[in-house]
């Protein structure tokens, strides 16, 4: 620490022992504790608390937007602004929970008895505290408050002076101080959250604007950043900000090679300029009307909202609309359509959401929002298909709300309204399928025993989530993803879009092994066709694993010739015949008896002389594949890649925990649809399969037990046909 630091650790202890905010401390955990400056000068003291905040259940209580609050400023002519003392300090840490958030300095360890800076449940705590003691004047009286910042605004000083000693004795009541330095009251001009406001303005504060002229230009990505994230900030106040701030957003990119050229250099110095314009924006009057102008080109498109001001003149101001004026004329007849394309009934009843009027004008006639989206200086570069989060950053969930969601799309989409107002008035399908495939099932429209989901990206996005990518299906094939989502859901190009989404899947593309590549023939191992799930198996080890659980090998059981199904054990790689054996006892011999015929690689799990007689003492054959070729045995080599791909994807990022990923990965394996008998393993050897997730539609009845033995005997029988056209 610096001698002046060390001055502001001594105060910054004395002070708050003093108070009680702070003792000595005995806690096993300890954050660092450094200094901040202030815009004041001053240093404010802060703890790092990133590894208590890691482990911290988080608070999701919001903070207001800065845009509502503003929007709320409308007709205010006079302001009083109050800075709390203290802040965070105000609010208590719960007894037997102060040594966690205890801190170390050059002069001991302390432990905090309130909330200090820099706990990630902080803000939102002490907002929920002010929002609960403000409750009934914020209900009744306009002030805004935003942590410890309290605004006060009227359109009359006697108005105002009511509110604020309103505000004081609440204050007073709950022992909350203030800063008198910070505080102004009765102003016609305020600062408020890094704005000033006036009358029915808002304007950037000069204070941070002061030196933007001298900025040096960026040689950096960290030093374009910093320039970026003080001009986001006041972004709203600068016409065309994306589209002029697009060349620098390009260099922030990840692996985007920094290239400062002549257009950079532009929108750099176009930023600094509008910035020192210092633009306003009018506070909105809900009560009057808003213009919108648009416009759009292959470029960009882009917007401006205005509404007029006291002296008629228009002026930017926050986004709510009532009239939209366009440059496309078929536009401004276009809700009057009577005959609508499907694509243009999906507009229609969007649009119809809104209370607008379309408003026909040139694009000369809006300049600002024309020139956004004409700018020709990014048109010379080809269109480019980027993914801004790749897919495997997003895990799947089930949403409780899916079935309401479906229901809702289904009432607003054209093919369910037809095919319900066919059913209704009897009159024959429109389509080349029957009415009778239509049933209503809980309200949910269905067709041929599958839910209908509307022509809506984001409900079949959320199943393709939930059927691809939750650890219980394991990031399967089109062919499968497909087969999953056909038990329960069903939309026309269902094919095409898994296909198109499973292409996009960052996991599969980055994880998967490329299974068509050239290779030399080699002779299979004939399947038995009368063989039962489990009576002929091939076995083989996938080793050399991160250690996990003691284990660092796993055996895979293939059901080769009836099912497909897979058991999965983990062993260690020094497992010799004897174990492998006890492993196959336990973990197979207890569901499917003995086999019949094991296949193997020639390892020395199975060449050695032990396990040789084990297998001629319970009347097994043991076949081998051919030598040096393990491929062979293809069915066992498809399956250590699936489950190689699955390790990957779920525990990339955490190798030693992949044993206790093995319960999920052979299920995920086992109800699959396999591409070879056409059903899944699961629905070969148990006549159903197990609900991973909760069912779509519940069943109303069960099937007897004569039944389940007659779908039993039709299921192997087709999946034998099944194997046999393979």
């Amino acid at each position: 620490m610096t001698p002046q630091e060390e001055v502001a650790l001594d105060e910054f202890l004395t002070e708050n022992l003093h108070k009680g905010y702070i003792h000595p401390s005995k806690s096993p955990m300890a954050s660092p504790f450094f200094f901040v400056d202030k815009k004041d000068g001053t240093l404010r003291p802060c703890q790092d608390y990133h590894a208590l905040n890691e482990g911290t259940i988080k608070n999701a209580y919001p903070l207001p937007l800065i845009g509502d609050l503003m929007d709320k400023l409308r007709n205010a002519k006079y302001f009083t602004k109050l800075d709390l003392r203290s802040g965070y300090n105000n609010i208590r840490i719960k007894e037997g929970d102060q040594h966690k958030a205890a801190f170390k300095t050059i002069r001991g360890l302390f432990e905090p008895t309130v909330m200090f800076f820099g706990l990630c449940n902080s803000p939102a705590t002490f907002q929920m505290f002010m929002n609960d003691i403000f409750r009934v004047i914020i209900t009744e009286e306009a002030i805004l408050i935003y942590m410890d910042d309290i605004l006060i605004f009227s359109d009359n000083l006697e108005d105002l002076r009511r509110k604020t000693n309103r505000v004081l004795n609440v204050l007073q009541e709950n022992d909350l101080f203030l800063k008198p330095e910070k505080c102004v009251f009765e102003v016609q001009e305020v600062e408020f959250l890094g704005m000033i406001i006036c009358p029915n303005n808002i304007h950037m504060d000069p204070v941070k604007l002061a030196g933007i002229q001298q900025w040096p230009e960026p040689h950096t990505v960290k030093q374009l950043r910093s320039f970026l994230g003080f001009c986001n900030f006041y972004r709203h106040f600068i016409p065309n900000y994306s589209s002029i701030a697009y060349p620098l957003n390009e260099l922030t990119r990840t692996n985007e090679p920094w290239k400062w050229n002549e257009l950079r250099t532009n929108a750099f110095t176009t930023l600094k300029d509008l910035f020192s314009s210092q633009p306003a924006l009018l506070i909105p009057d809900k009560n009057k009307p808003f213009i919108l102008e648009t416009d759009a080109s292959k470029v960009a498109s882009g917007a401006v909202l205005y509404q007029a001001n006291s002296n008629g003149d228009l002026q930017p101001c926050a986004p709510h609309t009532t009239i939209i004026w366009c440059d496309h004329k078929n536009l401004s007849y276009f809700r009057a359509a009577r005959r609508l394309t499907p694509r243009q009934s999906c507009w229609n009843l969007f649009l119809s959401q809104f209370d607008i009027s379309i408003t026909h004008k040139p694009g000369k006639d809006i300049p600002g929002a024309d020139s956004l989206s004409r700018r020709s200086d990014y048109g010379t570069e080809p269109d480019e298909e980027r993914t801004l989060l790749p897919d495997a950053l997003f895990i799947g969930k089930i949403d409780v709300d899916l079935h309401n969601r479906i229901k809702d799309a289904q009432t607003t989409d054209q093919l369910a309204n037809t095919i319900l107002c066919a059913k209704t008035l009897n009159i024959p399908s429109p389509f080349k399928f029957s009415l009778d495939d239509w049933t209503i099932d809980s309200n949910l429209l269905l067709f041929r025993k599958h839910i209908y989901i509307p022509d809506n990206k984001d409900l079949k996005q959320q199943i393709l989530h939930l059927f691809h990518d939750l650890p219980s299906f394991g990031h399967p094939g089109i062919f499968k993803t497909t087969s999953l989502i056909r038990q329960h859901y069903w939309w026309p190009g269902l094919t095409i879009f898994v296909k198109n989404f499973i292409n996009g899947c960052a996991a599969c593309q980055q994880m998967k092994i490329n299974t068509h590549p050239t290779t030399p023939p080699l002779t299979p191992i004939p399947a038995d066709p009368s063989a039962l799930p489990f009576q002929s198996v091939s076995i083989d080890f996938i080793t050399d694993l991160p250690l996990s659980n003691s284990f660092d090998s796993l055996m895979v059981i293939v059901d080769h010739d009836s099912s497909k199904g897979i058991v999965l054990c983990p062993c260690n790689k020094t497992i010799d015949a004897l174990g492998t054996a006890l492993l196959y006892h336990q973990n197979v011999y207890r569901r499917f008896g003995l086999p019949k015929r094991i296949i193997s690689d020639r390892g020395p799990q199975f060449a050695s002389h032990v396990f040789q007689t084990l297998c001629s003492h319970l009347g097994i054959k043991s076949k081998l594949s051919t030598a040096y070729h393990p491929q062979t045995d293809g069915q066992t080599e498809r399956a250590n890649q699936e489950i190689e791909a699955y390790l990957r994807i779920y525990c990339g990022t955490a190798p030693n925990t992949w044993a206790e990923s093995i319960p999920d990965l052979e299920f995920s394996h086992n109800i699959q649809t396999h591409s070879v008998t056409k059903t899944s393993p699961f629905n070969i050897i148990l006549g159903y399969n197990p609900i991973p997730i909760p069912p779509a539609i519940e069943p109303t009845n069960l099937p007897s037990l004569s039944e389940r033995l007659r779908l039993l005997s039709t299921i192997r029988k087709e999946a034998l046909a099944a194997h046999d056209l393979a």
